[in-house]
């Protein structure tokens, strides 16, 4: 149990690292972060560590989004509120409640991604 626990916790640090890199006015999928994090595939984990997250981390959290562009919270809700208008006071516009992730999304590209992550393009 003790060995499962350090690894959530180190699971949960990487995640928060990779929130903390995402640019002010830019969203990041939940699936994006798990790939900045080095735990591919584990979007859902992404989304655990942040309702976990305490508060003194200060993470940038509204610039977290489903990779579709939508947010997470239902439209009209309290947290839908408060993160869109986090959003829009960065400069993020919305279309029908979506973000387009082409022009707002972090990092731009797999390619972006790829360099982000090792320095260099992939081929």
């Amino acid at each position: 149990m003790a060995k499962a626990r350090r690894s959530s916790v180190q699971s949960y640090a990487a995640i928060y690292a990779a929130i903390q890199r995402v640019p002010r006015g830019k969203v990041c999928s939940y699936g994006g972060v798990a790939q900045l994090a080095k735990l591919p595939g584990r979007a859902r984990l992404v989304g655990t560590a942040l309702r976990n997250s305490p508060r003194s981390l200060r993470l940038p959290w509204h610039r977290i989004v489903q990779a579709s562009g939508r947010l997470a919270f239902p439209i009209g809700s309290d947290p839908y509120r408060t993160q869109r208008r986090r959003l829009e006071r960065e400069g993020v516009r919305f279309k029908s409640h979506r973000i387009d992730m082409q022009y707002y999304g972090w990092p731009a590209s797999d390619v972006a991604l790829d360099e982000l992550l090792w320095g260099h393009r992939s081929r």
